[in-house]
């Protein structure tokens, strides 16, 4: 989880104790903004559990707008030289191994922005594609916040009875259906174009 400081002593200690650990790590990162440290995997792909795959992508950046598109995908490998993005249904796909010119990432690690009003479908419901379920959730936000924790979650249906949390390997289910008492949303609405 990233957590906002507002003291710039604070954040140059984290970043210490981050670059020391890292030190010590084997993983090679690579730190385009300082929330996103962790996430991005340089030298290293994910091996395994492709869910599809774009040619001529720009950038590791558009190579993760893409996979928010995608259902099912919850990382990306992104080969530099030939601008390839591999969209995985697995965090670390089957394996994360060291491979030269290959960013990997894994979208829950970078924490979904709140989710604005215009995400939330009130009164419908994400039929299908369950992941799991969790019994007294006490807000879709909460919800939402949940799934990003469940490997290939990237959607939600929220039970007001019992607060009931569906989580969701599809933006919008199999299918999406009128159902009072249900509210739905895909946790990266305000991440996408």
């Amino acid at each position: 989880a990233v957590v906002s400081t507002q003291s710039t002593g604070l954040y140059e200690m984290q970043l210490l104790f981050l670059t020391a650990l890292l030190a010590f790590s084997p993983l090679a990162l690579t730190c385009d903004s300082p929330e996103s440290c962790s996430c991005y995997w340089s030298n290293y792909d994910f091996y395994g559990s492709d869910v599809g795959r774009r040619n001529n992508v720009a950038s590791i950046e558009e190579c993760i707008q893409h996979c928010r598109t995608t259902d099912g995908c919850v990382a990306v490998s992104y080969v530099q030289h030939w601008k390839g993005c591999f969209f995985k249904s697995k965090v670390q796909g089957d394996s994360p191994g060291h491979s030269s010119n290959i960013q990997s990432v894994s979208l829950g690690c970078l924490a979904p922005r709140p989710l604005g009003e215009h995400c939330i479908q009130r009164d419908h419901e994400f039929a299908g594609a369950d992941i799991t379920t969790k019994l007294g959730v006490s807000s879709l936000e909460m919800c939402v916040e949940l799934c990003t924790g469940v490997p290939r979650c990237v959607a939600v249906s929220y039970r007001h009875t019992g607060g009931k949390c569906y989580f969701k390997k599809k933006r919008r289910g199999d299918y999406q259906r009128e159902k009072h008492g249900y509210d739905s949303a895909y946790i990266f609405c305000n991440q996408t174009a």
